[in-house]
């Protein structure tokens, strides 16, 4: 297999473990957030946004579930295989 496929791989289960857990999160807080609208019969557009915003305020201050540290490897992995990806054939 290619190398470049091989990078591709490696970038698209890297994003794939990176975004899950904050996904899952929002979609949560979004669940939670529409089950007590529908209960309360609260029809406010800020209800709904409000507590996703502070989802994600609370991502960004708790460091994103190790999202840095997920991409840090991820740019280790493309400077590791730089040389081998310029010499390599591409056809």
């Amino acid at each position: 297999m290619p190398l470049y496929i091989t990078l591709l791989h490696i970038v698209f289960s890297t994003e794939l473990a990176v975004l899950t857990p904050i996904i899952a999160l929002l979609l949560a807080v979004g669940f939670v957030t529409s089950f007590i609208q529908a209960a309360l019969q609260i029809e406010d557009a800020t209800f709904a946004l409000l507590p996703k915003t502070i989802a994600m305020v609370f991502i960004a201050l708790a460091g994103g579930f190790g999202m840095l540290a997920g991409f840090e490897r991820l740019a280790c992995a493309f400077i590791i295989h730089a040389p081998a990806l310029l010499q390599q054939s591409w056809y």
